[in-house]
């Protein structure tokens, strides 16, 4: 299939001989007419192809080591993937999700809770990746969805099937019409999937679906898929962390008690020296702009300066793009209650959304909180966009 959608896009043979030219192909080949799923699907591909991965196979296990990429986006370089902060079609049942409606041969319509009860979550593994989920339920063929879907790295959530529609995803009928579906992105037998961002973006969801229809937060309600009634799945599986998924949906702190964003435009908030320059090259970037240095053996820092509440529990989160070219072990410097604590990350991969950095222990008071450094160890442009800090 993919050398006859080559063949439809021309691409001569000195283009698929490489790697950059075939992201158009790609996108196509997630199966969704929608352009920003089809890019999300399309730059999920490259993340992968430019962090390696493991997998496991009828035959074993398989490891592809990451190469550098820097895909020829063509088309869909305007287009901003679903997550990012361009991305504008929010859901009307829930509002922290985007809204990207599956294929309406794969659920039934319906009118709930007048046609049925709501009285369960069922809570799924994608056994695949957000992006491809998104373009699957999107595909006619495929005979399933989901109401929800959320993503490992930072817990976005797509809803793709109105809570009042019955989503196909239990595998009983009865279930299906009385309960609402939620699929996490992983594998069951990779715990590292199951990233505290995704448990706690996903408590917050079932809290809020429990209280909008009145649904107990046990875990007679809350369920796994592998507990429907004649169920032949086993997800989420045993590396789902039951005990401290149902700590969060029945914690009393529902939505974070702080949280706060400061960009490279944010006033008063930003410093850098005139050492870093302002770029607007890559979609990904939170807001206009964000800003980049070259590596060299020297901290000159760019600093976010926040205005802690009171001393506590926080997590901190960064926002860059992600371009091959970018630098591979930027430095984040984190100032704790204990000291600086810096925390290496790959700004080619997984970029336009937010990662978390870690849970640290900050200082009330308005001071630097979070810096990136130019003293890296690779190549490629050291970034420095956006971030996030919000009380735990």
């Amino acid at each position: 299939m993919l050398r006859s959608y080559a063949d439809q896009a021309g691409l001569t043979a000195a283009q698929r001989d490489d790697v950059n030219q075939w992201y158009g192909v790609i996108a196509r080949y997630g199966g969704s007419s929608d352009k920003a799923t089809a890019r999300l699907y399309a730059d999920a591909v490259y993340d992968l192809l430019a962090s390696g991965f493991s997998a496991t196979t009828a035959t074993g296990q398989v490891t592809v080591a990451g190469r550098p990429v820097a895909p020829q986006r063509g088309d869909y370089a305007d287009v901003a993937p679903l997550g990012t902060a361009d991305m504008g079609i929010q859901s009307t049942d829930y509002g922290p999700a985007a809204w990207v409606p599956a294929n309406s041969s794969n659920y039934t319509a319906s009118s709930r809770e007048s046609s049925y009860p709501i009285n369960y979550i069922v809570i799924h593994t994608m056994q695949g990746s957000y992006a491809g989920s998104i373009s699957w339920f999107q595909n006619a063929a495929a005979g399933t969805s989901a109401h929800y879907l959320l993503r490992s790295s930072d817990g976005a959530v797509t809803q793709m099937v109105r809570d009042k529609d019955v989503a196909w995803h239990a595998g009983n009928w009865t279930y299906n019409t009385q309960s609402i579906g939620l699929e996490h992105e992983g594998y069951v037998d990779n715990a590292s999937w199951y990233t505290d961002a995704m448990y706690r973006s996903s408590a917050a969801l079932v809290r809020h679906l429990c209280d909008k229809y009145g649904i107990p937060k046990t875990r007679n309600n809350i369920i796994g898929h592998n507990q429907v009634p004649g169920a032949t799945h086993t997800d989420p599986g045993p590396n789902w962390n039951w005990t401290y998924y149902m700590q969060l949906v029945t914690g009393t702190t529902t939505p974070p008690s702080w949280s706060t964003i400061v960009d490279n435009t944010t006033a008063g908030r930003f410093t850098a020296s005139a050492n870093w320059g302002t770029s607007s090259y890559s979609s990904q970037r939170y807001g206009a702009d964000y800003r980049y240095a070259d590596p060299v053996a020297a901290s000159d820092a760019a600093w976010y300066k926040v205005n802690i509440p009171a001393t506590a529990t926080y997590r901190v989160e960064a926002w860059y793009p992600a371009v091959a070219g970018y630098n591979t072990t930027t430095p984040y410097i984190v100032v704790t209650s204990n000291g600086n604590q810096t925390v290496t990350v790959n700004q080619t991969a997984n970029g336009g959304g937010w990662r978390s950095l870690g849970t640290f222990t900050l200082t009330a008071g308005d001071t630097n909180k979070v810096g990136i450094s130019r003293w890296s160890g690779s190549t490629g442009y050291v970034i420095a966009d956006a971030i996030r800090i919000t009380r735990v």
